[in-house]
């Protein structure tokens, strides 16, 4: 076998390995779910549980269809002016994670205190 022909099988596995790799490239899910909260206030208690916090909220993928069932509380962080930062994530099968973030006023438990005199 002469070097031309070597050279040349060389050159057309290697354009079959490239054409290959950029088709299943272009096939992979990349899009990240997208995330919905509901546009009704919220007040947040420190008692509130994730079921809680997760109502109404809902996340779709273009790919994967509903996938609200992969819906969680990433964060909660307390603001400087008094209220908290809810930070919402969702991922798909292809493991592609969104988030979105809601600003909630939070209850304070006033406690009553009495004064004798």
């Amino acid at each position: 076998m002469n070097i031309k022909t070597m050279t040349a099988g060389f050159f057309a596995l290697d354009a079959v390995l490239i054409g290959i790799g950029a088709f299943l490239y272009v096939r992979q899910d990349r899009t990240a779910p997208v995330i919905a909260v509901p546009e009704t206030a919220l007040v947040y208690e420190e008692t509130m549980t994730q079921e809680q916090l997760l109502e109404g909220v809902t996340a779709y993928d273009a790919k994967d269809g509903d996938v609200t069932d992969r819906l969680f509380i990433e964060k909660i962080s307390d603001m400087a002016d008094g209220r908290v930062l809810v930070t919402y994530a969702a991922s798909d099968a292809s493991n592609n994670v969104s988030e979105k973030s809601r600003i909630l006023e939070v209850r304070t438990t006033g406690h009553n205190i009495q004064q004798t005199e």
